[in-house]
């Protein structure tokens, strides 16, 4: 079984390519993450869940702060 590091370390691959400074929309993560717009639902639902990705009002995503925090660490680690 997948510990809570595991699950949060394989989610943040998909938002450690995102620009932090900008919104994407459903269709934009799908293409830059190479998977239909169904699959992206999944992953989106999955990241919003850990706290990784914020829908903004406009029904766009940005990755949140916590996520672009663990980010750092984790490359200030590597």
């Amino acid at each position: 079984m997948d510990s809570a590091l595991e699950r949060v370390n394989r989610l943040l691959r998909f938002v450690e390519g995102l620009d932090p400074g900008r919104s994407y929309s459903l269709e934009e993560l799908a293409q830059q993450w190479g998977v239909s717009r169904d699959e992206a639902r999944k992953v989106l639902r999955k990241l919003r869940r850990e706290g990784l990705i914020r829908r903004t009002r406009r029904g766009r995503y940005r990755p949140s702060l916590a996520a672009q925090a663990l980010i750092e660490l984790m490359r200030s680690r590597s």
